[in-house]
């Protein structure tokens, strides 16, 4: 398994759009502007979501997004602003590729005790 990319989720990724490192989007899919790509993603649990990669329609950068069932995973998942997912592709039998994603939980601590168990 390929590690992709790692982020700390921002206010806007967890209330509308995951935002993916440019870099990384071949990594992914080879998207143009305004093309978009349903990717299956398996997440720890082996619950398989349908998400949609897509790009800027128009404008010199592709700034390329994850939508689809992505907020129906953050809800699911109870994930906050601060929290860090990875995103994973591997290969499996006839060199057919996946992707995966794993999630980290933000530790709140009050008063010397963990609020939130670790994912």
């Amino acid at each position: 398994m390929v590690t992709i990319f790692s982020k700390k989720l921002s206010k806007t990724d967890i209330s509308h759009r995951l935002a993916i490192p440019s870099k990384k989007l071949n990594q992914i899919a080879p998207l143009s502007l305004g093309q978009e790509e349903r990717i299956a993603v398996i997440d720890d649990t082996e619950h398989q979501w349908s998400f949609l990669l897509s790009t800027r329609k128009e404008g010199d950068y592709l700034k390329p997004v994850i939508i689809g069932e992505w907020l129906q995973f953050v809800r699911e998942r109870g994930l906050r602003e601060g929290d860090k997912i990875t995103f994973y592709r591997e290969t499996i039998e006839n060199n057919e590729v996946r992707f995966r994603i794993g999630i980290k939980l933000a530790q709140i601590v009050l008063f010397g005790v963990s609020m939130r168990p670790a994912a």
